[in-house]
């Protein structure tokens, strides 16, 4: 997705507590979403990824055949950001020490610590996907973190959530 000319981008740079995150060289930043309409039963997730200057944005229409609510999609979505973050990872000159994934999920530090919702949907395949992720890259030590009220005019977020939308409404999105 070409984002050279994208007001968002722009914004981004112009503020000070995104620009910090933007030229960071250790650490990469992964914000992703979910976006769902039940109404249509189509489904997507994205992820704007910053590290060392560049930033990206990728989405998927997730292959949900019905809602499952917004919780098991985010998880999808912090899954998609996985494997987003491997496939930036095998092709990088120098990979990152530390991959911080935000998501606008608050329940997902509960999500992952309860062992008593071991039937929760989506909470398997996203443990799953972080113990592949960390098998094939144990350099790399991800941190998944609510963004909370920093969600607000952060525009790498906002890129990551218009994305969601457009992969769930269109057929295909290059």
């Amino acid at each position: 997705m070409d984002l050279s000319h994208n007001p968002l981008v722009s914004k981004a740079y112009a503020s000070p507590k995104l620009r910090q995150l933007i030229l960071n060289t250790g650490t990469m930043f992964l914000y992703c979403d979910y976006s769902g309409f039940a109404s249509h039963n189509v489904y997507g997730a994205a992820c704007c990824t910053v590290f060392n200057q560049t930033i990206s944005v990728s989405a998927t229409r997730l292959p949900i055949t019905s809602d499952q609510g917004s919780n098991y999609g985010e998880m999808m979505a912090i899954i998609f950001s996985l494997e987003t973050l491997a496939a930036a990872s095998a092709s990088l000159e120098h990979q990152p020490k530390i991959a911080v994934i935000y998501t606008d999920c608050i329940r997902i530090s509960h999500l992952l610590s309860h062992s008593q919702l071991q039937e929760k949907p989506g909470r398997q395949e996203l443990l799953t996907a972080l113990a592949n992720f960390n098998r094939l890259f144990p350099d790399i030590v991800i941190q998944i973190k609510y963004i909370s009220k920093h969600k607000k005019n952060n525009y790498l977020h906002r890129l990551a959530h218009n994305a969601a939308r457009d992969a769930a409404l269109s057929v295909t999105l290059s």
